[in-house]
């Protein structure tokens, strides 16, 4: 420890360019046996490094040993079991007002961004820091009425709710054990001289990799409603695959810390970008802050529709696309034609009458074509203490509003009872003839059913003795949110106002009025959430470099393997911000993307060989195993629903609902 902390940084430095392999340490690789540690027992700091880690100096290099035990630990700490969460100490409890963040999948491709970003004088990148400014502080709850218009207005993002990913993080980081009760290693990384930055975007990719590979498995087994791009386009295309590396890097340099604050403690503030700014806004600061292009940006933005709604905003419910990671998210943006899914990509698919919410049909128009059905309105919360209320976001028009885009092409919903032991449909005879000529075809696609028929027209402002409330809530309401710039990067609108909504093309800007006298047509019934009427508005057309945003997203929509390729591209990009060509290296190519997934399934290290060669001479690569059963979602869940059921558990016994699979973490 003294003679590393004699060494300058430029020797430090010069030992990581070498590239030189580090003596490895005997590594441990934790099995499916090991027992998980409790909150009762204490971690192993274990010994002093020879060479421990400097702040403000490259990592030194990982070995492969190293990259698959880490890897087990991390899938350990985000097991999504309720009970084993509160045994290991990473559960936070439930519901939408919490002051303690979450140990989940989704959590870690947070932090990989956040970690990422810039401070406020241009340094930084991604440095295994996080400025701790608004973490822990509760926000409001929509579901408690003592919280209405009481919440001054947020501005910018912060690093709120990722305070126990990283504390985790920094077990695994610091100790030879945690979260089992065997020991891994000799050394703990940190002593081991490995960056607490090259750690986080490990656990980043580790996350992905398990995002991907419940994503591709959709496309199988939940593609009639959330991962339909097997119907709409193909099931090659529907499944992400690899056509080059995403590789793990190393020798990012951890930020110099406070010395009376935990190394994980940024000393600056990020420069966090507008919570609620426009879709310009959002682009630009991708390219000043991240140095990456308009098209890549764009493609990293569909990871929103892979999550739950974020705590401590006081928005019901959830963040809108199809749970899974896909072009979904942008069709819907673009208003591709789809199949009909009002719900939202809440991947805790019971509810309170242990229903599936795995669609087992499609239903498109009567023909069984798909149909343009998304619009989108404004729609403000009650938190915040304006006039208009707040936050304001976007939501989809329920597919039969009056003023949704096609509301007279979509077929009856209701037509087919059930699937039987055969796959076939069982029509529901108690809907007479709308639902007599319903047939299915090979891929459950509904044929025959009867039009839907459009919601009665709205007309004037919401009032208190309107006879239409039913309707007003009925065609204004929608469980899935966006944030204003999502939408605006394909349609051309702006933010203002005091509830900082959408405004700028009709529908957007019939004036809100206030929460006592409003102008807006809908509310819902059990609570003043207010919504405008439908947008109308152009695509965008703002070209921050040779291609306007509308084509950008449009692209995206139309082809998901485009898609898919863009998005790991843009990932690599946004993993190295703050790095120069050159200064990051070639980790172990086991910790690449796809690499332990197909190890995983028998394929020999020695069949690989060199990742890089056998990704191209196979590409596009399928990496995720076809017959893998995963958790059906990377978030905690909510107060009826957890998220620890994996597929086939849920399938067989027909709902989703209960703690779900306390088996090991990997």
């Amino acid at each position: 420890l003294i003679k590393t902390q004699e060494m300058d940084i430029s020797q430090l430095e010069a030992i990581h360019n070498t590239g030189t392999t580090p003596t490895p340490q005997t590594v441990t690789i934790p099995q499916r046996s090991w027992a998980y540690m409790n909150t009762s027992l204490e971690p192993t700091l274990g010994p002093v490094g020879v060479n421990p880690y400097q702040p403000g100096t490259p990592g030194s290099p990982w070995t492969e040993d190293e990259v698959l035990s880490t890897r087990l630990r991390i899938l350990q700490m985000i097991h999504p079991n309720w009970d084993i969460k509160e045994a290991q100490g990473t559960w936070n409890g439930i519901g939408v007002k919490t002051t303690k963040g979450q140990v989940t999948e989704n959590t870690l491709m947070r932090l990989v961004f956040h970690d990422c970003m810039r401070y406020t004088d241009g340094t930084g990148g991604c440095d295994g820091c996080i400025n701790w400014k608004g973490v822990g502080e509760s926000g409001p709850s929509p579901h408690d009425k003592n919280d209405y218009y009481k919440t001054t207005p947020f501005n910018r993002t912060d690093n709120n709710g990722m305070d126990q990913i990283a504390e985790k993080l920094e077990l695994i980081y610091t100790t030879l054990d945690w979260p089992f009760q065997n020991a891994s290693l000799e050394v703990s990384l940190s002593q081991a001289g490995r960056s607490r930055a090259d750690l986080w975007e490990l656990a980043g990719l580790v996350a992905l990799e398990r995002t991907i590979e419940r994503a591709n498995r959709a496309c199988d087994l939940d593609f009639h409603a959330r991962q339909q791009v097997t119907l709409l386009e193909s099931r090659e295309k529907c499944e992400i695959k690899l056509t080059k590396p995403l590789k793990f890097l190393t020798g990012r340099k951890d930020c110099i810390p406070d010395p009376d604050l935990p190394g994980y403690m940024a000393p600056m503030e990020e420069n966090q970008n507008l919570m609620f700014g426009d879709a310009k806004h959002v682009i630009d600061f991708g390219k000043t802050e991240f140095g990456i292009d308009a098209l890549h940006w764009t493609a990293l933005q569909a990871i929103h529709g892979v999550v739950h709604a974020p705590a401590n905003l006081g928005v019901k419910y959830t963040w809108f696309g199809p749970g899974y990671l896909s072009n979904v998210y942008f069709k819907m943006i673009a208003n591709k034609p789809r199949y009909r899914f009002d719900q939202g990509g809440d991947l805790s698919f019971g509810d309170a009458n242990e229903a599936a919410n795995i669609y087992p049909t499609a239903i498109g128009d009567p023909e069984g074509n798909p149909v343009a059905q998304t619009g989108w309105r404004a729609s403000c919360m009650m938190a915040w203490n304006t006039s208009e209320g707040g936050p304001c976001f976007m939501r989809p028009t329920p597919t039969e509003a009056f003023d949704a885009p096609n509301p007279d092409k979509m077929a009856f919903q209701h037509c087919v009872k059930e699937i039987d032991a055969d796959g076939k449909c069982v029509i529901d005879e108690k809907w007479g003839k709308r639902c007599e000529s319903t047939t299915c075809d090979e891929n459950n696609i509904e044929h025959g059913s009867k039009l839907a028929g459009a919601s009665p027209e709205i007309v004037g402002p919401w009032h208190e003795n309107a006879t239409d409330q039913r309707w007003r809530h009925a065609s204004g309401w929608n469980n899935q949110f966006a944030f204003p710039w999502e939408i605006g990067l394909y349609w051309n609108f702006t933010v203002g106002g005091v509830g900082q909504r959408a405004i700028g093309c009709p529908g957007l800007d019939k004036p809100f009025g206030t929460v006592d006298e409003p102008n807006w047509p809908h509310r819902t019934s059990n609570s003043p959430i207010f919504s405008s009427p439908a947008m109308n508005c152009s695509v965008n057309t703002y070209a921050p470099e040779d291609k306007p945003m509308h084509e950008i997203v449009d692209e995206l929509a139309s082809d998901n393997a485009y898609f898919a390729e863009t998005f790991l591209e843009g990932w690599q990009m946004m993993a190295s911000n703050g790095y120069t060509e050159g200064e990051l290296v070639d980790g172990p190519q086991n910790g690449w993307m796809g690499h332990y997934s197909l190890t995983e399934q028998g394929v020999s290290r020695d069949q690989i060989g060199d990742f890089e060669k056998y990704i191209e001479d196979n590409k596009p690569l399928t990496f995720t195993d076809k017959n893998v059963d995963p958790y059906i979602c990377g978030h905690r869940g909510h107060a009826m629903v957890s998220c620890g059921i994996r597929f086939s558990e849920g399938l067989a016994q027909g709902f989703f609902v209960g703690p779900g699979d306390a088996g090991p973490g990997f």
